[in-house]
């Protein structure tokens, strides 16, 4: 099922009012999104009719706890990369990356992001997830502020029509969410963005309101929270280990760090 609107608020709030009695991997696409939303809270832009707005209804295994609840996060920006590599294939372009937690860029450039919300049922039980992507297809330029937005036109040169893109989303989501743990892991680590050596980080301090997913050479000049490190690991539940050039290991949820570009 895939049904597409001219105008939404937005996807996932369309799938959180209306999901009741829709199949699993049901899709909802929009030209243009009233409301779209990013991750930490932040907007998405997007002009009318030139990148896919895109949110799949999924009802997960009953054995997934609500703790375990990154695993989701895991397998859609897998199948997210995935996707982006057949969009991208043929053309000569940086490396597709996962940026911790769930971003999706192309070397340097963030090319779509996640937004997944998750109901639960109870302590023990997730009853259904929205998983929210916003995919920067057809856009040639952006105005927004956002540090470094990239579209596959602005790789390749060549438009795809976003509900094309669409079924390759779905096909590859309905393929990677069912995958099992050791696999998943596997295949998230292998993308993942600055994986190895030493990077430049902002430590931020985590609140409910919008928070940079990455911060550019400059804008973090006379920051107390910056330091170097490397990735150590990504723990099963979200968070993420560095390790500072002095040898120290520390841990940060979402919200609480920011790489700078």
């Amino acid at each position: 099922m895939m049904t597409h609107f001219d105008q939404l608020e937005s996807t996932n709030c369309y799938l959180r009012q209306y999901h009741q009695g829709m199949p699993q991997y049901a899709v909802v696409t929009a030209a243009y999104q009233t409301a779209g939303r990013g991750q930490r809270g932040n907007g998405w832009e997007s002009e009318p009719g030139r990148n896919l707005l895109f949110s799949m209804l999924y009802y997960p295994p009953a054995d997934l706890l609500p703790s375990r609840q990154f695993q989701i996060s895991k397998a859609v920006a897998v199948a997210v990369a995935e996707t982006v590599d057949r969009l991208l294939d043929g053309y000569d372009h940086p490396e597709v990356c996962i940026k911790w937690p769930n971003d999706i860029y192309v070397g340097d450039r963030k090319i779509a992001g996640i937004l997944i919300e998750n109901a639960l049922q109870s302590s023990t039980r997730i009853a259904h997830s929205i998983i929210g992507v916003g995919l920067n297809v057809n856009q040639r330029e952006f105005r927004s502020g956002a540090p470094n937005p990239v579209s596959a036109v602005n790789i390749t040169g060549r438009e795809t029509p976003p509900e094309v893109v669409a079924g390759w989303l779905r096909q590859a989501l309905v393929a990677t969410l069912p995958l099992e743990d050791a696999e998943l892991d596997l295949r998230y680590r292998g993308r993942l963005w600055r994986s190895r050596g030493f990077h430049k980080y902002v430590s931020l301090v985590a609140s409910a309101a919008p928070a940079p997913t990455a911060v550019k050479v400059g804008d973090d000049s006379g920051r107390a929270g910056c330091f170097e490190a490397e990735i150590v690991g990504v723990d099963p539940d979200g968070p993420i280990t560095l390790r500072t050039r002095s040898g120290e290991l520390r841990v940060f949820s979402f919200k609480e760090v920011a790489p700078v570009l």
